[in-house]
């Protein structure tokens, strides 16, 4: 509903914000904003997936979670999109997408919200434990584990 909404709501922004801001910049400079920013959000765009690759593989380096950076990639190439799309809008919004400490703000209110969600379906936090899992010890056989090596191997066979 909300996104309904908003798709409606966006080009009534925009229209009202290009009669609003073009007649104080005029023609001009409104035709100049709207390529400007388009270019930067295509350089944008191209640039992302590079600069994710980089950053998911600092995180694994890292021994962290590639998560993080792939969410911030992910905003950044929306922000990029957005910039992309001709309005002072959509150029604002993709701007403020570019800025890292509101990517933060968005992706730790998206967090709480998925983990809001799980603890109102299962009670708790976390995933709920699945019914099939068996717990237990075990302890390998000796014998068994040369045999499946053999098999594995055709050289080491008799």
């Amino acid at each position: 509903m909300w996104v309904l909404l908003a798709l409606l709501a966006i080009p009534i922004i925009e229209i009202a914000l290009f009669v609003q801001i073009g007649g104080h910049i005029g023609v001009t400079g409104t035709l100049a904003e709207v390529f400007v920013t388009g270019a930067l959000g295509i350089v944008l765009m191209r640039l992302e997936p590079q600069r994710n690759a980089g950053d998911v593989r600092a995180a694994l380096a890292r021994d962290a979670s590639p998560a993080s950076p792939m969410a911030h990639s992910a905003l950044r190439l929306v922000g990029a999109v957005a910039l992309v799309l001709p309005g002072f809008f959509t150029d604002l919004l993709g701007a403020l997408l570019l800025v890292p400490v509101i990517r933060h703000l968005i992706l730790a209110r998206v967090l709480i919200r998925i983990q809001t969600a799980v603890q109102e379906k299962h009670g708790h936090p976390g995933p709920r434990p699945r019914g099939d899992i068996i717990e237990g010890d075990f302890e390998r056989d000796p014998d068994t584990v040369e045999r499946d090596r053999r098999l594995r191997d055709p050289e080491k066979r008799d």
